[in-house]
């Protein structure tokens, strides 16, 4: 009884909390290396706005993608833009099993290549604590560069609230 009245207060925050839902970053919607991806266009276009990627349902390659993308992206702004660009990148649902270190061996690459994007300074990795809960994952099992969220969609929420783009 106790409980159902626990689960009907959360899931009412959360639904009260947010009147759209939460569109997720499709797998066709990553930028391919030959088109301009919207964060480039919209970097160049205010250099003080902060972007955000809703990354739920991915493949480790198609996470590898948006990663490298970032990278490249990174790389090709000049210096002024460099220190001001921001990215959010929250990890939610099956994505981030990805990121455990129970799972290292088998998505080192990946792993690494999201240590060497986050030492960049531009880039915020942030994991879903429920999510990692919810599929068996410790949360403190985690590398020191991923920041812990308690819940994915209401971290999406707040920062949107603080200005963040989602693209």
């Amino acid at each position: 009884m106790i409980l159902s009245a626990v689960c009907a207060a959360i899931a009412s925050y959360y639904f009260v909390e947010s009147s759209q839902p939460t569109p997720h970053l499709q797998s066709e919607n990553l930028p391919s290396p030959g088109i301009q991806a919207p964060v480039e266009r919209a970097i160049q276009k205010d250099q003080h706005t902060y972007y955000l990627f809703d990354v739920h349902g991915h493949s480790a390659e198609e996470v590898a993608a948006l990663l490298n993308r970032a990278k490249d992206t990174f790389d090709q702004l000049s210096s002024d833009l460099q220190a001001t660009a921001r990215i959010a990148m929250v990890l939610h649902g099956p994505d981030v099993a990805f990121f455990s270190s129970e799972n290292y061996d088998q998505y080192k690459s990946l792993v690494d290549l999201a240590a060497e994007v986050d030492a960049f300074g531009f880039l915020d990795i942030k994991v879903c604590t429920a999510s990692a809960r919810s599929r068996g994952l410790d949360a403190d099992k985690f590398p020191p560069f991923i920041e812990l969220v308690p819940y994915g969609p209401v971290k999406i929420r707040r920062l949107e609230s603080a200005g963040y783009v989602q693209l």
